[in-house]
């Protein structure tokens, strides 16, 4: 479930969104109201400034908005035949190759050969990835209310929403929570990801949650170990196990987290999140921490992480130039300004063991300070590189691997993703 760069202008959002509302509107009967007449007369200035193409696209979503305006439909697709078929094929390499325009066509000229939910999970689908949830949420609720059974679509609902209207994800999370044994695994994993989230970015943090939660999902991960028909087995799976965790991880219990985190790695070897989480908490204890984010790196993890902890090993055990490289890639991930300090600072003291010029060290160490004032040991190396100049070294202040792995394990939190 991921959500990619938006297709079309920030002009185009606007009449995305607002379409998505009066929409809502118009299902809820009350789009007669002052307040969608307000919304229509606020499209007015957007709609001037889009282009042509934009134009038609957002006729096309009025169209298919107004298509799910209704209750669901329960007539009985036709029958595919080969015409259909290929078409229907050629939607999902459109949507592959990123052309939601055509795949959004593809899907409105041969509908009746889809039945209602599965396309409005495909719609709703494009939409996501295309960067829209608010108008991917509609869509997925649509598949939901055509197709109640099917938890898959409800908790694609679910994540498009929490994108979009996170006050009524969070709302829907705790209706599934409350009553967890009475919903599909993979709905609850879903739900406790949107409470996790919702939490993590509260003014409190409250780990209340994150102990509230663990049963939660201790549960779910039964139920999913005791069926093998639970619907999205392996998704859900790994879901509960990685958030288990997190969970774990937040509300202070270290080793319960490294034991979920190693679960959810042999379920998914690559999950770069918990390759880097479990290096974090085992980095300076285990030589298996050194191996998983060497292993985030390479698979191109795009968190700062991987490559603070790294940059710190190689600076630490003299690989100056792999620390000098590897601070530069972390640089370009554009993380917090606390971690990119740190990173300044280690590449500056990997330039000055390589013998760079002086003033370049200097430029790093001026980054580093500038980037986090509180960083009193790239001031303090800064300090003793300028006045060890002509010197044949200089003696670093270095934190320790404790130290370190308790500031990623505190910094870390405001990015990790649902």
């Amino acid at each position: 479930m991921a959500s990619h760069t938006p297709f079309g202008s920030k002009s185009f959002a606007q009449i995305a969104k607002g379409l998505v509302a009066i929409h809502s509107m118009i299902r809820a009967g009350t789009d007669e109201l002052p307040e969608a007449e307000s919304i229509r007369d606020s499209l007015d200035a957007p709609y001037r400034v889009l282009t042509p193409t934009e134009r038609d696209r957002a006729q096309w979503l009025s169209e298919d908005l107004y298509s799910i305006s209704d209750p669901p439909d329960a007539n009985t697709p036709k029958e595919l035949n080969p015409q259909a078929q290929q078409q229907l094929a050629e939607a999902f390499e459109a949507r592959q190759n990123r052309e939601w325009d055509r795949a959004l066509l593809l899907l409105r000229r041969w509908q009746k050969y889809i039945a209602p939910a599965l396309l409005g999970h495909l719609r709703g689908s494009i939409w996501l990835e295309s960067g829209h949830p608010h108008v991917a949420a509609e869509f997925f609720r649509h598949a939901s209310e055509c197709d109640p059974e099917n938890a898959t679509y409800r908790a694609y609902y679910l994540y498009a929403l929490a994108k979009s209207d996170p006050e009524a994800a969070d709302k829907l999370a705790r209706q599934i929570l409350a009553d967890d044994g009475a919903f599909a695994p993979v709905l609850v994993a879903r739900a406790a990801f949107t409470r996790f989230n919702a939490t993590r970015t509260a003014a409190d943090g409250s780990a209340q949650v994150y102990l509230d939660l663990i049963p939660v999902l201790e549960r779910t991960a039964a139920r999913i170990d005791a069926d093998a028909d639970t619907p999205s087995r392996t998704t859900a799976h790994a879901m509960t196990v990685g958030l288990l965790g997190f969970c774990h991880e937040f509300s202070g219990n270290a080793g319960a987290a490294v034991q979920y985190h190693t679960l959810g790695l042999q379920l998914n070897p690559r999950d770069n999140k918990l390759l880097v989480a479990r290096g974090i908490l085992q980095y300076g204890t285990s030589p298996r921490a050194i191996t998983d984010l060497e292993t985030a790196v390479r698979l191109g993890s795009p968190l700062i992480w991987p490559y603070l902890f790294l940059a710190h090993h190689y600076a630490t055990t003299g690989r100056f130039e792999e620390c000098r490289l590897t601070c530069e890639a972390g640089l370009r991930t554009g993380g917090i300004d606390t971690a990119k300090s740190r990173l300044e600072e280690w590449k500056a003291i990997a330039q000055a063991e390589l013998g760079f010029p002086p003033d370049l060290v200097m430029m790093a160490f001026e980054s580093a300070v500038r980037l986090d004032p509180s960083n009193e040991y790239a001031a303090q190396n800064r300090d003793a590189f300028a006045a060890s100049r002509g010197a044949a070294r200089t003696e670093w202040t270095q934190k320790s691997a404790a130290t370190v792995r308790q500031f990623g394990i505190a910094e870390r939190r405001s990015e990790l993703a649902a």
